[in-house]
């Protein structure tokens, strides 16, 4: 249902996959678009399949990217920038723009926990996103980090970014960690690492300590406010240990109208996913459908 394209992002070629829907063909009405964005440690292979491929089939056009540095894309390995990660997006967005088809006004963002911080963020400074749904979605990055972490775990990892930092601004030197220590994991999210990022030939096994320094000062809540009048909806698990259901409840709050809040039931973080749990997902998926049908 895809095929597999590149456009460029500060000179990084993006390797992405897009999705035309079976039904459209040339000469037809432009059909909207929809950017899926995957998560911290993912890659569209992982994270780029299902809900894009589910959107494809309503109807829309849909682009699955990897972020600079992840999966098939260009960019050093092991360097998370999330305002990188954003240039990514709005470059997509303008490529979206030149493709055969796809409506030019009426773009969407579905970002996937790590993925919607940078669906918020982007809807906040880009006005060509007329709709956005954030999923088990970060949206502080530094209140993410302390949340997971026991007080005197998350004070020593402050003290670990510091020392980088000061190392890295003398030297030039980057300090790398594993990607398992970057943000806590229970022993479910362990196991589905090990049983389906870990193996991947493409996994980013470890990152360095910038990642979290940037990280600690992206807050995409304190721009979400601009987004309005333009839709937004949060998904959230139930049990999310991975990214706490603050993560969505306090960002909901600040947003304008129109918005909308979904919970997960007895959820985990990874149980939104449908190779997880295919029956939760598709409470997700049908809430993301209806909401890009309406407003997009």
């Amino acid at each position: 249902m895809y095929e597999e394209v590149n456009y460029y992002s500060d000179g990084l070629k993006i390797a992405a996959y897009l999705y035309k829907p079976k039904d459209w063909k040339a000469g037809d009405s432009p059909r909207p678009a929809v950017i899926c964005l995957h998560g911290y440690t993912g890659m569209k292979e992982i994270y780029g399949l299902d809900v894009p491929r589910e959107l494809c089939e309503a109807g829309y056009f849909a682009l699955a990217p990897d972020h600079r540095g992840f999966g098939k894309s260009e960019g050093v390995r092991g360097r998370h920038r999330p305002l990188e990660q954003a240039q990514d997006v709005h470059d997509g967005i303008t490529f979206l723009q030149t493709v055969e088809g796809v409506d030019p006004e009426r773009i969407g963002l579905y970002g996937t926990s790590y993925g919607g911080a940078n669906a918020i963020w982007v809807a906040a400074f880009d006005g060509r996103v007329k709709a956005v749904v954030s999923s088990v979605g970060v949206h502080d990055g530094e209140r993410w980090l302390r949340n997971g972490r026991r007080r005197y775990e998350w004070y020593e990892f402050r003290d670990r970014i510091q020392e980088a930092a000061r190392r890295r601004v003398r030297t030039g030197e980057r300090t790398m960690i594993p990607a398992t220590e970057m943000y806590p994991r229970d022993p479910h999210t362990a196991g589905i690492s090990q049983a389906h990022h870990q193996k991947h030939p493409l996994y980013v096994k470890e990152y360095d300590l910038e990642s979290a320094e940037t990280n600690l000062r992206y807050k995409p809540e304190w721009v979400v406010s601009r987004i309005a009048p333009r839709p937004v909806l949060f998904i959230y698990a139930e049990r999310d240990s991975v990214v706490p259901v603050e993560e969505a409840l306090e960002c909901y709050k600040t947003c304008g109208e129109p918005k909308k809040i979904v919970m997960l039931p007895k959820a985990n973080h990874y149980d939104s996913y449908y190779f997880v749990n295919p029956e939760m997902h598709a409470i997700g998926a049908r809430e993301m459908l209806d909401w890009f049908g309406k407003y997009l």
